[in-house]
């Protein structure tokens, strides 16, 4: 039986993916190093949107399986990854 956290969690990966690709083609349909920095920025900005949401699908899932002390230093680290990656 497939879980549907996992399920939501690949199926956002998956779409982020996509959107990645998709990012490759309009780089190269404008042909220019400006606009390539344009649709690279647009993306770059989603990404931390993504982490977050894919993991708190993660934790949801993980609610009643661990303790609440794991889960504030879960909720810590991913915390912590978003805000050291931050620009």
């Amino acid at each position: 039986m497939i879980n549907k956290y996992v399920t939501t969690m690949a199926v956002t990966r998956f779409l982020f993916g996509l959107i990645n690709f998709i990012g490759v083609f309009f780089m190269l349909r404008y042909n220019t190093p400006e606009q390539a920095l344009r649709v690279n920025g647009i993306i770059g900005s989603i990404g931390p949107f993504v982490f977050l949401f894919v993991s708190m699908v993660g934790l949801a899932g993980m609610a009643g399986k661990i303790s609440t002390q794991k889960m504030i230093l879960l909720i810590a680290g991913i915390i912590l990854i978003w805000l050291g990656t931050k620009n």
